[in-house]
């Protein structure tokens, strides 16, 4: 910080000098109040923001569309998964509601294909993936 006399030296009086130095400090406090006022306004603002975007992200979604199911003639799906992917059924069982239950597996378990055949005769892809592991019973035909 210059004193009096170094000011005086470049052409201002010494009074002046002195007087300058608490305007020009309350000048600073008030530019640094207004810029931080300012940064607290964006603070703000941002954190409303955030907010509202994870209030929306965590309402229920509606008007989703439901996963299409896909449906073939049997015959053709049949031989498509025998075809394709060496799968035969390893698995069978009726549902409730009159429905076939089917499970296609390639001969190592690299693919599987789960089929449900409606009593209506529609034959639909339930699931597919891989890695099947079969899981074999005991002796009692329990499993524990």
């Amino acid at each position: 910080m210059e004193t009096g006399s170094a000011i005086a030296r470049r052409g201002r009086p010494a009074d002046l000098a002195i007087r300058e130095e608490p305007v020009s400090r309350f000048i600073h406090f008030a530019g640094d109040l207004v810029l931080s006022r300012a940064a607290s306004r964006a603070a703000f603002f941002a954190m409303l923001l955030l907010l509202s975007l994870a209030i929306l992200l965590m309402l229920p979604r509606t008007g989703e569309a439901a996963p299409e199911t896909v449906c073939f003639d049997r015959a053709a799906l049949i031989a498509h998964l025998n075809g394709k992917f060496s799968e035969t059924p390893i698995a069978a069982g009726l549902a409730a509601n009159g429905s076939m239950v089917e499970v296609f597996s390639s001969p190592e378990g690299d693919t599987w294909t789960i089929v449900l055949t409606g009593p209506d005769g529609a034959t639909c892809v339930m699931a597919s993936g891989e890695s099947w592991i079969g899981v074999t019973l005991p002796k009692n035909d329990k499993i524990s």
